[in-house]
């Protein structure tokens, strides 16, 4: 048998444990807490749009930098000498425009020239049967006037024919004249592209590409940790969606200063995560396991920070904690 004591003792843990179990579900209609978050900001991955040799990087590690920054360039000579051969055939192709265009003219003067000799082989043709029909010219004659005026037909034809060609090779040369500009076009961007800028305002993660480095299309150069949107990322319990709303108050702490409180609001609520690290498709997976725990469903909540990052470094993937107030 239990003494009193004893039971008293039980009696008491007991209440302080159901005290503690009503205490924390009271809790939670007032406020959410999770120590699952981070700080979070945009990473983005620099690559090069053409390949080549790096012939500079100016930027160093961790580096602040501007939007427009240059942070490595790769080797242009092969890029203009493109540029410059692409300007080449540009004028080339102009020189044949008009060079197709004085052939234009001259089978235009060749179609005029058929054209009146054709008119006066008729026009003879035209006498001479008139004569045949009196007797006073032989058939002969005859003959040989409308062979004239069947070659003088001919000749016009030719003529006409020659200038359906020059003017058909214009249009080629202009088709070839617009390729050439659009090559040149294409030649200049990719010696533009030669130069590689940050696209945003930030700083720069450990770099791994040195000069002399074979740069290659595509594939990441460097990385600009943003200065354009830092937010704490916080996994919290489903139990306290129905009282989340944008637009809360929020206290948090960061890993890299974890003694002093922040206030921030709550920016947007996951609508919705993946089921399965395996699922397809832009939702979010929060993993369930910590170890051998499994813990409740978790949604990403975005928290803004406030004044924090104009106050202080910030550095993504910080540990954070958050509480929320409902």
């Amino acid at each position: 048998m239990l003494s009193f004591i004893e039971r008293h003792v039980i009696a008491c843990l007991i209440g302080a444990v159901a005290a503690a179990f009503l205490i924390y579900e009271t809790s939670v209609h007032f406020f959410a807490y999770t120590g699952d978050a981070y700080v979070d900001t945009h990473v983005i991955f620099v690559a090069p749009e053409v390949s080549g040799p790096l012939a500079q990087m100016p930027v160093r590690d961790d580096a602040q930098v501007e939007a427009g920054t240059l942070l490595a360039e790769i080797e242009r000579t092969p890029f203009a000498l493109a540029v410059a051969q692409a300007e080449a055939e540009v004028t080339l192709a102009a020189d044949r425009i008009r060079t197709a265009r004085a052939a234009i003219d001259e089978s235009t003067a060749m179609v005029a020239a058929a054209r009146a000799s054709l008119d006066t082989a008729l026009l003879q043709q035209s006498r001479s049967e008139a004569l045949s029909a009196t007797g006073d010219i032989s058939a002969e004659a005859l003959d040989t006037v409308r062979r004239d005026a069947s070659v003088a037909m001919a000749d016009l034809e030719k003529a006409q024919s020659l200038a359906a060609v020059a003017q058909t090779l214009v249009t080629v040369r202009q088709a070839e004249q617009a390729a050439a500009v659009q090559t040149l076009a294409q030649a200049n961007y990719q010696l533009s592209r030669t130069r590689i800028t940050s696209p945003a305002a930030g700083r720069v993660a450990p770099l791994t590409a040195r000069v002399g480095d074979y740069a290659s299309a595509g594939k990441p150069l460097a990385a600009v940790v943003s200065n354009a949107d830092w937010h704490i990322l916080a996994a919290v319990e489903e139990r306290h969606l129905a009282r989340l709303k944008p637009g809360q108050s929020v206290l948090f702490t960061i890993g890299s200063d974890p003694w002093r409180l922040h206030w921030g609001t709550v920016r947007s609520i996951s609508p919705g995560i993946a089921r399965a690290a395996t699922e397809t498709g832009a939702l979010p997976y929060v993993p369930l396991d910590t170890d051998w725990i499994r813990l409740p469903r978790r949604f990403p909540v975005l928290i803004d920070m406030g004044a924090v990052p104009q106050q202080q470094p910030l550095y993504r993937g910080a540990d954070a904690r958050v509480l929320i107030w409902f």
